[in-house]
């Protein structure tokens, strides 16, 4: 990912314009995957600041570690859309945007009079992302929709706890928000690519994205093959069993060693050749019969070994292994390092500020990063004067308690 602070994006989404009128996680980060490919995103907050910029310390200089890592390559408005003044405001940023992100409540935009339909009349071509945590509606519409009762909702929690005694458990991470985020932005890619495309429509859409969809739609497809013929006598989904961490002497490590050559190595590498004789153990369908007795024979045997000596072993005889790491591990780990997964970039007041990178390598129109996350209202008078509001306009609002 290019770092080209304060230069002219030149990424796919180059010369699009976002309206990101959202909070927390899953719109800030959507937007910001559309911002890292070359958007220009107006992140439209109240004049208060939306609530990510006073969550989770660190902060510095009017930003926290949690806001800086959703809302980086904006220009932030601060704006009070409780008042007519600031509708009118958003509505005339309207008429020349492609795209408008929200994740209000059902109804909240159109009692505030931004919804689809007020907007549409203004910008046919205006693509009108609405991410919800059930569904624009149903029974469930109405209320709110936060990541763990996503999570209880869909199913896998039942999977999680299985191994641990049976009591469900929650991904300890904001899992259900950040998924929705990706495939928003896919979404959203989606419906541009159906607006301007050879014979496309030439019009905008509305585009809802309901967080259980999301997330089932990403956790779900190896859940589901147990129910995929109806009506199924078949017991509920398990756990894939074959996914174990194994303690070492002094750490731990993940892999796979069910096929035949890499049980084979595994063997090898471990000196414990034995186990190719034993019932359960002898060939992969014998392995994938019964998973306990081979998973809990290797565990022993891994455990006699140092991490990095057992891995340097499983290299030589190619056995696809990797050691658990913690993220500060991983920001020094070789791979992530040619990649630049997490790269650090120079802050004119809060100095060296590190980020997770944009996922996607692209050759010819790569992502880049060329704003730092904006302070509250850093670009408020730049984005209304270029809609044609004077110094006097602004100032009047300003005072009126309309812009930040």
């Amino acid at each position: 990912m290019d770092i080209k602070l304060n230069e002219q994006p030149t990424g796919p989404l180059a010369g699009i314009r976002v309206l990101d009128i959202t909070a927390m996680i899953t719109g800030p980060l959507c937007s910001q995957m559309l911002g890292d490919l070359g958007a220009d995103v107006i992140k439209i907050e109240p004049t208060h600041g939306e609530v990510a910029r006073w969550m989770v310390p660190p902060e510095k200089n009017g930003l926290t570690g949690f806001y800086c890592q959703m809302n980086r390559n904006k220009r932030s408005l601060a704006l009070n859309l409780q008042t007519p003044e600031g509708v009118e405001a958003l509505k005339k940023l309207a008429l020349d945007a492609d795209i408008v992100v929200e994740n209000f409540r059902a109804g909240v935009a159109d009692r505030l009079g931004i919804g689809y339909e007020d907007l549409k009349p203004l910008n046919d071509r205006l693509i009108y992302a609405a991410i919800t945590g059930f569904g624009p509606t149903g029974p469930y519409s109405d209320r709110p929709a936060y990541d763990p009762i996503a999570q209880g909702l869909v199913g896998m929690m039942h999977i999680q706890g299985a191994p641990f005694g049976g009591k469900p458990q929650l991904i300890q991470s904001a899992i259900v928000d950040k998924t929705t985020a990706t495939t928003a932005a896919g979404v959203v890619m989606a419906a541009l690519y159906a607006r301007d495309c050879n014979g496309g429509t030439g019009k905008g859409q509305r585009v809802d994205i309901p967080m259980i969809d999301a997330y089932a739609a990403n956790s779900l497809p190896d859940m589901l093959p147990v129910d995929t013929f109806q009506p199924s006598d078949m017991p509920d989904a398990q756990p894939l069993a074959v996914l174990r961490a194994f303690a070492t002497q002094d750490g731990h490590v993940v892999g796979m060693a069910l096929q035949d050559n890499h049980f084979l190595g595994l063997c090898e590498a471990l000196e414990c050749m034995e186990l190719l004789e034993r019932d359960g153990m002898r060939n992969v369908g014998e392995r994938i019969a019964d998973f306990g007795p081979w998973l809990d024979a290797i565990e022993i045997e891994i455990a006699k070994w140092p991490t990095d000596e057992l891995l340097k072993r499983f290299d030589a005889n190619g056995v696809p292994f990797g050691k658990v790491k913690t993220i500060r591990e991983f920001a020094e780990d070789p791979q992530a390092l040619h990649n630049r997964t997490l790269f650090d970039a120079e802050h004119p007041e809060n100095g060296q500020m590190r980020y997770v990178r944009y996922p996607g390598h692209l050759s010819e129109t790569p992502a880049s990063m060329h704003k730092h996350p904006p302070t509250l209202g850093q670009h408020s008078d730049e984005i209304l004067g270029a809609i044609g509001y004077d110094e006097e306009a602004i100032k009047q609002l300003r005072e009126a308690g309309i812009v930040g």
